[in-house]
């Protein structure tokens, strides 16, 4: 099962894979920024949806 990262604020994918990465890890590959719509990330942004496909 994937595992996928967006961002809050416009919905784009930050990262996508079967390997559980941190929210932490993410942005900071990122540059604490969305690459879409450009907003600031923090950790304290993210929350958890588990979503059965």
């Amino acid at each position: 099962m994937p595992f996928e990262i967006a961002c809050a604020n416009c919905a784009a994918i930050l990262y996508t894979g079967f390997d559980l990465r941190s929210p932490k890890d993410v942005i900071r590959s990122n540059d604490y920024k969305c690459k879409s719509c450009g907003k600031i990330l923090s950790v304290g942004d993210f929350s958890v949806d588990v979503m059965k496909i």
